[in-house]
């Protein structure tokens, strides 16, 4: 059923996401891995020169985004697998994406390890997420909602600090922005963007 009502959520919010998707999938290059690519919302940013495979768990998402594909005239190699224990060699990619992704899988940290593994070295990852709030008033509103939400979104985390998961991974130089997303709501929402390079 998420699956389903995904892509029309997106459709509400993409207008405000594209910068962040251009940082971040816009700039991938050489052997590209997506983490959870959905139903395929960062296809049309990757470079043509870009060879894309695309990480997705969920069937549903899979079957949408490999007719996202076809639609875009993208060329990608989707695998089924999470993002905890990647199915690739170490060393096996120029550049890694992440968006709106880390909020959701079961161990940041896990996730962030196996990006640093799967990474030639030099190569980058690239991130946008949603984040903890930097205000407490913000916080509890997040830690209050967080359970709601998690069941709606079948696993999305409102209150996760991946920036400091990205920080303390290891990763030789790390460049993140911090900004509050505004997206027509009377609240704005915590957001990063980034790159780490191994």
């Amino acid at each position: 059923m998420f699956a389903a009502w995904y892509d029309q959520l997106n459709m509400i919010v993409e207008g405000f996401v594209k910068p962040y998707r251009d940082e971040t999938a816009g700039r991938a290059h050489g052997e590209v891995l997506e983490i959870g690519g959905g139903t395929g919302g960062n296809l049309e940013y990757y470079s043509k020169q870009a060879r894309v495979t695309v990480l997705e768990p969920n069937p549903h998402m899979s079957r949408r985004l490999a007719k996202n594909a076809i639609r875009t005239c993208r060329p990608i190699n989707i695998v089924s697998g999470i993002g905890e224990m990647l199915p690739f060699p170490d060393e096996t990619f120029d550049s890694v994406v992440s968006t709106l992704v880390l909020c959701m899988v079961k161990d940041v940290d896990a996730v962030v390890s196996e990006t640093y593994r799967t990474l030639k070295p030099g190569g980058i990852f690239y991130f946008y997420e949603h984040v903890k709030s930097i205000n407490s008033s913000g916080r509890i509103c997040q830690n209050m909602l967080n359970p709601v939400w998690k069941f709606m979104t079948t696993g999305c985390n409102l209150n996760r600090d991946i920036a400091l998961n990205v920080k303390l991974s290891g990763f030789r130089k790390v460049e993140i922005r911090e900004f509050s997303l505004a997206i027509g709501l009377p609240v704005t929402i915590p957001n990063i963007v980034g790159k780490a390079v191994r």
